[in-house]
């Protein structure tokens, strides 16, 4: 068992030679190498590049350096130069990088 330190977030990671239609909910951390269809729910979520997912996020910090396509919810949200976004997102803090691919409609959450 790995030791956590105090306010570090345990973190599940989805390798790139997965494929995963479905609902995922995590009470930590989530990295995405891999392919998801479907909605993901969990405390922080980092889609790398080799990311791929369609569906909807809930989580408190979301970094997206893969390709998304769909709606996000999030406290803050970070696109990297890689990343890919289609859909819809809403923040309360957000940073884009020079390079990435946004499409979405980009909007401050309702409080």
């Amino acid at each position: 068992m790995a030791n956590k330190t105090d306010g570090e977030v345990e973190k599940s990671i989805i390798s790139s030679d997965m494929k995963i239609k479905g609902k995922i909910t995590a009470s930590g951390g989530l990295v995405l190498l891999g392919n998801v269809v479907g909605d993901i729910k969990c405390n922080s979520l980092s889609i790398e590049e080799s990311g791929v997912l369609k569906g909807n996020i809930e989580a408190e910090l979301v970094s997206i350096a893969g390709k998304f396509d769909g709606q996000v919810l999030s406290e803050v949200v970070s696109i990297r130069s890689t990343g890919s976004v289609n859909g819809e997102v809403s923040y309360d803090n957000i940073s884009i990088e020079e390079g990435a691919k946004v499409e979405a409609q980009l909007g401050k959450k309702k409080q």
